[in-house]
């Protein structure tokens, strides 16, 4: 089998008892697919046994328009209330109606009131580390949690960094887009530098979004890309294709293999979960 028959082949499963992973998936530039990568991977883990929280810390409706729930949800059903001084340890945690295939899937949801949020952070002591003390005070239980952010590079992206144990960073093989991915890990270091995480949270890769092959300047960033990341010693992944059945899901508000199984995407994000699962099994 070639190298990248295996890395496309699906992982198998693994015992339940294993450390956790809090997986930041952010970029520097809006509409790279972060919320696509968060519900396509956490319903592929939950698919082998996992129990996956996403954390939707990002300002608008995306996660309830793919996860087909209320895109205005009670402030204290939502990720702001967890964020608040009221905040006692209920965890507001919704499972969507595809979100137990094995495993389970559960969203606390965000949207337009963490604009509000993210502004009131910094009125807030170890505002950095807010969600930290919140999972160390409160622990959730699930294998992994998946935080969904924001395009911009603010409190909140500060907020989800301090609390991170890998990171996932989406890039449209555009200038703009490649452009804002260098900017994203120049941040990424200072930050971490300034925030003093010992250790900083790893990287887990630069994954390639919405490829269209017919393009031929993103057919030629992308033989360029993993070049460009070599030198840093930052993983590059297999591309996440684009197609207009990724946004025909998310208008009945399924992950993709639930809308049409046999597609070809449906195995873009293979290689991210299997290194996902070799991380927990290597704790």
């Amino acid at each position: 089998m070639s190298p990248l028959a295996n890395s496309m082949a699906k992982p198998a499963p693994i015992a339940t008892k294993t450390k956790q992973i809090v997986l930041w998936i952010g970029a520097n530039s809006g509409g790279v697919s972060k919320t696509t990568l968060a519900i396509h991977i956490a319903y592929e883990m939950a698919c082998h046994g996992l129990d996956v929280a996403i954390l939707d810390l990002d300002t608008n409706v995306s996660m309830a328009q793919f996860s087909g729930l209320s895109k205005n949800p009670p402030w204290e059903e939502t990720i702001s209330y967890v964020l608040s001084d009221e905040f006692s340890g209920n965890w507001p945690l919704v499972t969507p109606s595809w979100g137990n295939p094995n495993g389970k899937v559960e969203i606390c949801r965000g949207g337009p009131v963490m604009v509000q949020t993210g502004l009131e952070l910094a009125l807030k002591k170890r505002r950095e580390y807010i969600l930290q003390d919140r999972l160390t005070d409160f622990p959730l239980p699930h294998q992994l949690v998946i935080l969904d952010c924001p395009a911009t590079l603010g409190s909140l992206n500060d907020v989800a960094l301090a609390v991170s144990t890998h990171l996932l960073i989406p890039v449209e093989l555009t200038p703009k887009s490649l452009s804002g991915c260098d900017a994203l890990l120049t941040w990424y270091r200072l930050s971490c530098k300034e925030m003093r995480l010992n250790p900083p949270p790893q990287i887990l890769g630069v994954v390639p979004a919405r490829y269209n092959q017919e393009e031929s300047i993103q057919r030629d960033y992308l033989k360029l890309l993993p070049q460009m990341l070599g030198g840093q010693n930052i993983h590059c992944y297999p591309f996440i294709r684009y197609s207009r059945e990724f946004i025909n899901a998310s208008e009945r508000g399924i992950p993709l293999p639930l809308h049409r199984k046999s597609h070809k995407a449906c195995q873009d994000f293979l290689p991210i979960c299997n290194d996902l699962i070799a991380s927990l099994r290597d704790n």
